[in-house]
């Protein structure tokens, strides 16, 4: 616990952070501003289901994966780099708790941003109106998926964190992040139970209509015949492996 509060209290005070925060609400703003100008006639924007996918939308499927690898390069390259993460191992922290604190700083900061989408997609809906479906069911449903992205994306993202692990540079992991991620969407409709991140969309589309909709649109048209259980439990397999691969990396290093 002390651990996970000195990297927050570090990260607090990063301007990279802050970039971040701005750059979600600036990203957010851009949905809202569509359920203001869009028609309720609209098939695009007639339902609160389209605004709240096309917030997750912009947030999840590039902005949220490209944050995470440049993060998770952050934690490792610079901390060996000035000798930080040497510091802390001198005191007789372990490389596993080391990488798990990590870990689940990135999966704060995933949540954190998660949430912030939820509270803009509620907030666009309220003050432009005009919502029929704006219910309890419909932000149940848009709750549910954005828990689920909030949770399993850093998961997803795990063979990039492993690669930061070891990266003697900033070029290493943030050209495989932009690759991992240009492979998963682009091969979505093929590589889902083999990419974490099209596995996703095996998940996303099961939440609700609005979410089955967001992922046909975004795939060229057509659902993916998966259940969320098998795309889940693929998430999770590979998720373990490279999560083992990475305190392994950490444990073989000399700081």
């Amino acid at each position: 616990m002390f651990l996970i509060k000195a990297e927050i209290k570090k990260w607090k005070r990063n301007k990279i952070f802050i970039a971040i925060i701005i750059l979600t609400f600036v990203l957010n703003s851009f949905a809202i501003e569509r359920a203001f100008s869009i028609s309720r006639e609209s098939p695009i924007m007639d339902s609160f289901g389209d605004l709240y996918c096309l917030a997750f939308k912009n947030i999840t499927f590039v902005f949220l994966p490209i944050v995470i690898g440049i993060i998770s390069t952050m934690l490792f390259f610079d901390e060996k780099k000035n000798d930080t993460l040497k510091n802390v191992l001198i005191t007789s922290v372990s490389r596993f708790k080391v990488f798990l604190v990590k870990f689940i700083l990135i999966e704060l900061l995933t949540i954190f941003l998660m949430i912030l989408t939820y509270i803009s997609s509620v907030f666009g809906a309220v003050i432009s109106g005009g919502f029929i479906d704006f219910n309890l069911v419909t932000l149940k449903e848009a709750a549910i998926l954005y828990v689920v992205a909030a949770l399993l994306i850093p998961i997803a993202m795990l063979p990039v964190i492993y690669i930061a692990t070891f990266s003697k540079s900033y070029v290493l992991p943030i050209s495989m992040c932009l690759l991992y991620l240009g492979i998963g969407i682009f091969g979505a409709s093929i590589l889902v139970h083999i990419h974490p991140l099209a596995s996703l969309l095996g998940i996303y589309q099961n939440v609700s209509s609005a979410a089955k909709e967001m992922v046909e649109n975004s795939i060229g048209g057509y659902s993916l015949n998966v259940s969320s259980f098998s795309c889940l439990l693929s998430i999770l397999s590979i998720g373990i492996v490279f999560f083992i691969l990475s305190i392994k990396s950490i444990k073989r290093q000399n700081y």
